[in-house]
C-alpha cells in the first residue's frame, strides 16, 4: 500500500513517498495577466512583481475577501486550493495521503483544509501534527520541545512521551518567520554591495530578485564558515560582496533572542532542519539538537503500518503509540550488546569491517584510512564500542538528528550526509 506525505509548511511544501522527495513547492503565488504561478516559479518572480505576489495565503488561510486581479481568486482559500490541485496533478494518485500540518492551524482552518483537499481530489486523507511526526524517532521518555519556522511565524510545540508520544501544547510566535530573516539579511548584504562594489541590488527589481535568491545559500555557508561571497551578474556586469558570519549573527540576534525568550532551555529541544541555515542560532541553546531534512518522512515510513490503518478524514492526530523502543527502555545489558556487537558499517549496499583503525567516509561513500578534505564523518573504536564524529564542519545526521559532537553508535543506527545520497547503517555480520 502507498502512503504519500505532504509537509504543509509554506517555506517549502514538500511531498514524499518513503524518503524520496517527489516535489518542492514554496507557498508563493504570482497573479499576472490572469495567469497564476505557484511554488518555485512564483518565488523567482516575487520581487519583480511584488504587488502581484501572494505569500500569506497559508498563513491567513480563510474565506475573507482579498484583492486580486484574477476572477478565479476571491480569497486565500482559493489560492491554497489551486496549489493543492497543482501538487496533486504533479505527484499523481495515492492510496492514502498523510498531511503534516503545523499546530498554528486553528480548528476552523483544519476543517477548511479538509474541504479543500477533498475538492482537489485527495480521497483518503489523514491529518497529523507536523512537530509530532518530525520528532517522533528522536523522542525518549519525558518532555521535549520542537521548534519550527514558517514564512511569517514560528511554532513552539511541547511534546511528551510515556506510553504514547503526544502533543501537550503549542505556542505561535507571530512575525518571526523566514521572510523577516531574509529581509534583515537583504539590508545587510545590500549595504556590503554598496560599500564593496558600488552597486545597490535594491535599485532595480530584477537585481533585488537575484539578491534574495542568493540569501539561502549564503546563510547556509555561514553556519560553518566565517565568510561567504555573493556574486551577482546583472545587465552584463559582475558584482561581488563578502559577508561575514559575525555581521549576520549580529543582524539576526534580536530575532534569535526573541525566540530564546519563549523556550524552556531545561527541556530537550528539537529544531526543524529549517533552523540549520541560521548562523549561530544553536549557540544560544544549551540542550538543542537539529533534526535532518528527512526526519518527518522517515518517521512516516517507520509508522506507515499504523498510519495506513488509522481511520481517515476524521480527527487530527496529535498522539501516536510509542512503538519504537527507546534507548532508555533498553536494559543496560541489552544496550551494551547493541554497542559492542557491531562488526561492520553498510554503505550503499557494501559492508566494511570496523576495527581499531579509524574509518573515514566521504560524501560519495568511499572509505579511506586517513582524514582528507573530502571526509564527511569518521568512526573510531572506543574501549570495545564505536563512535561517530562529523568532520570538516559537515552536516551528518544520526537517526535523523544532526551530529554536534562525538556520538556512541549502536546496531541499526542510520547515518546520512547532507546533500548526498549516501546512506550508511551500523550492522553485525555473523
Amino acid at each position: 500500500m502507498s502512503l504519500t506525505v505532504i509537509d504543509l509548511n509554506d517555506t517549502n511544501i514538500r511531498v514524499g513517498k518513503g524518503e524520496q522527495i517527489l516535489l518542492n513547492s514554496p507557498g508563493y503565488a504570482v497573479i499576472k495577466d490572469d495567469k497564476i504561478a505557484f511554488g518555485a516559479s512564483a518565488e523567482k518572480l516575487n520581487r519583480i512583481y511584488p504587488r502581484s505576489t501572494h505569500d500569506d495565503y497559508w498563513y491567513r488561510l480563510g474565506q475573507e475577501a482579498i484583492q486580486s486581479t484574477s476572477n478565479q481568486i476571491r480569497h486565500n482559500a482559493d489560492l491554497a486550493y489551486m496549489q493543492l490541485a497543482e501538487i496533486y496533478e504533479q505527484t499523481g494518485e495515492s492510496v492514502k495521503w498523510l498531511i503534516a500540518v503545523p499546530a498554528s492551524f486553528s480548528q476552523e482552518q483544519l476543517g477548511l483544509l479538509l474541504g479543500l483537499l477533498k475538492a482537489a481530489n485527495y480521497e483518503d486523507v489523514q491529518l497529523i501534527d507536523s512537530a509530532l511526526l518530525a520528532s517522533i524517532n528522536s523522542l525518549n521518555k519525558g518532555a521535549h520541545i520542537h521548534l519550527d519556522m514558517q514564512l511569517h511565524q514560528s511554532v513552539i510545540t511541547s511534546l511528551e512521551t510515556d506510553e504514547i508520544h503526544k502533543v501537550i501544547k503549542s505556542e505561535v510566535l507571530p512575525e518571526i518567520g523566514l521572510l523577516g530573516i531574509y529581509e534583515q539579511c537583504a539590508k545587510l548584504i545590500s549595504n556590503e554591495f554598496i560599500n564593496q562594489s558600488r552597486f545597490d541590488p535594491h535599485h532595480r527589481a530584477e537585481s533585488e530578485q537575484l539578491l534574495f535568491e542568493n540569501i539561502p545559500a549564503c546563510l547556509t555557508k555561514l553556519t560553518t564558515s566565517s565568510m561567504s561571497r555573493i556574486d551577482l551578474e546583472y545587465q552584463g556586469n559582475s558584482y561581488s560582496a563578502s559577508i561575514t558570519q559575525e555581521s549576520v549573527q549580529e543582524t539576526l540576534f534580536p530575532i534569535y533572542n526573541n525566540i530564546y525568550k519563549h523556550i524552556e532551555d531545561s527541556k530537550k529541544i528539537l529544531l526543524s532542519h529549517r533552523f540549520g541555515m541560521l548562523p549561530g542560532f544553536l549557540d544560544g541553546l544549551s540542550n538543542a539538537s537539529l533534526l535532518d531534512e528527512f526526519a518527518l518522512f522517515t518517521s512516516a515510513k517507520d509508522y506507515s503500518a499504523f498510519l495506513l490503518d488509522a481511520e481517515s478524514n476524521t480527527n487530527y492526530l496529535s498522539e501516536l503509540p510509542a512503538i519504537r523502543i527507546t534507548q532508555k527502555s533498553i536494559s543496560s545489558e541489552a544496550a551494551s550488546k547493541q554497542t559492542t556487537d557491531i562488526t561492520h558499517i553498510l554503505i550503499n549496499s557494501i559492508a566494511y569491517q570496523l576495527n581499531k583503525q579509524v574509518c573515514y567516509v566521504t560524501a560519495g561513500g568511499k572509505v579511506e584510512s586517513s582524514l582528507s578534505t573530502y571526509t564527511q564523518f569518521s568512526i573510531q573504536s572506543d574501549d570495545g564500542h564505536y563512535s561517530i564524529q562529523a568532520e570538516n564542519n559537515s552536516h551528518v545526521s544520526l537517526n535523523n538528528v544532526i551530529i554536534n559532537d562525538k556520538q556512541l553508535l549502536k546496531l541499526g543506527d542510520n547515518i546520512k550526509i547532507a546533500g548526498s545520497e549516501t546512506s550508511s547503517t551500523v550492522i553485525k555480520v555473523s
